[in-house]
């Protein structure tokens, strides 16, 4: 059963993002969820998202830098223990005047949970920043 918001990457692309942040699942905690992304630059990382939006900021793993989302289209699925899988979440969003050097990033990661396992697959199109 689905119970609670997980976070967008995402999904990111960014997802990524992407955070993607990407879908609901249950009995999952939103906070600090980690994806990894493949990135058209060629940067293969980890981004810690600490949000439920769509366009939630993903900060790079042992980086400085911050992926911020400006599109994100992701797919969520779960599946819970003993039973069949079902789509949770669909995201296509863009945000209206995308802004940076735009960079897209590709998403497709599983977590298995107590009650289920979540799957989260799709891309966003970020722009990277340095923490200040």
């Amino acid at each position: 059963m689905v119970k609670r918001p997980y976070a967008s990457v995402f999904f990111g692309a960014i997802a990524a993002v992407a955070a993607v942040a990407i879908a609901p699942v249950a009995s999952a905690d939103p906070k600090n969820t980690t994806i990894p992304l493949t990135c058209d630059n060629g940067q293969s990382v980890e981004a810690a998202f600490n949000g439920n939006g769509n366009f939630t900021p993903g900060h790079v793993v042992g980086s400085t830098a911050t992926y911020v989302i400006q599109s994100l289209r992701a797919t969520a699925t779960f599946t819970p223990t003993g039973g069949e899988p079902v789509v949770v979440s669909q995201v296509d969003t863009t945000k209206p005047h995308p802004v940076g050097d735009l960079v897209t990033c590709h998403f497709d990661f599983v977590r298995v949970t107590p009650t289920g396992t979540f799957h989260g697959v799709g891309t966003s199109v970020i722009f990277i920043t340095p923490a200040s």
